[in-house]
Formats: C-alpha cells, structure tokens, sequence
C-alpha cells in the first residue's frame, strides 16, 4: 500500500488534504477537509504534535514527510487495506 497527501488550496490560506491511496493497482482519494480541523477533530491532537510525531514540518507533494503524514494518518485512524476497499471518498473528512 502507498499512500500520499494532496494538497490544495481555495482562498489561498487553508490548505486542504486528500489521502491518495492505492492499493492492489488501484487509486482511491478520501478528502481530509482542513489540515487543521482535520488534525484537531479527527485525529484528536494538535498540528504541531502531529509534525513531532513524523519528525517533519515539510510536508509538500513529493517529500517523505507528504508519504510520512499520509502513513502517519493511515496508521492513527486504523486503516487497513480492507477498510480503505469499503470506504466512501468522503466518509473520513472533517469540514
């Protein structure tokens, strides 16, 4: 399983994450909502302890802090291979 953050952007200011992953040949994308109400309402910690526990605050497209905070949430919600399969795009999202 691979998996990475997307990372956009509507007013210039938020940022709003997508978790991409692909399993068995094939891609799923599960919008996150804002990387803050994420972290604070779903992963239940603050951003700056999620950046401690990967190690990084670079967290760009491409980085191995994106793959680490794209495992980081994988692993904090309990995700397996199974649930990802059986999961809606929008079914982990915090607005």
């Amino acid at each position: 399983m691979e998996a990475k953050i997307k990372i956009s952007s509507n007013y210039g200011f938020d940022h709003n994450w997508t978790l991409e992953v692909s399993v068995k040949n094939e891609t799923k994308s599960f919008l996150l909502g804002q990387d803050v109400k994420f972290c604070n309402r779903v992963l239940q910690i603050e951003p700056r302890d999620v950046v401690e526990a990967i190690g990084t605050g670079e967290i760009n497209e491409g980085t191995v802090g994106n793959t680490k905070l794209a495992n980081f949430i994988i692993k904090e919600l309990g995700l397996t291979e199974k649930k990802l399969e059986s999961l809606q795009p929008w079914e982990l999202c915090c607005q």
